[in-house]
């Protein structure tokens, strides 16, 4: 044992230190406490922005598209049939 390590032992055995376990348990508390308090200060925060800037649905304008299958379609077909999803792929030429 080193000169520090023998030190650091009889000042814990005289009470100036504590014990190793007192402050890695100290440690762990202090980490969940700050974790929880960030993902709960992210979330509610999350929360309140995403509530703020919502807003209702909006009607597609009307258009029509030409199909893979050379078939013309247009989106009042699906109106209060069904959900129509578009999707937009980028393409670079």
């Amino acid at each position: 044992m080193g000169r520090k390590a023998r030190k650091k032992g009889e000042q814990r055995e005289k009470g100036g230190l504590e014990p190793r376990p007192a402050i890695r348990r100290r440690r762990r508390k202090w980490l969940i406490g700050t974790l929880l308090a960030v993902l709960i200060g992210g979330g509610v925060g999350a929360w309140l922005w995403n509530g703020a800037r919502a807003t209702p649905p909006e009607l597609a304008p009307r258009f029509n598209l030409l199909a893979s299958t050379g078939k013309v379609i247009t989106l009042d077909e699906y109106l209060g049939k069904q959900e129509v999803v578009l999707i937009f792929y980028m393409v670079s030429t």
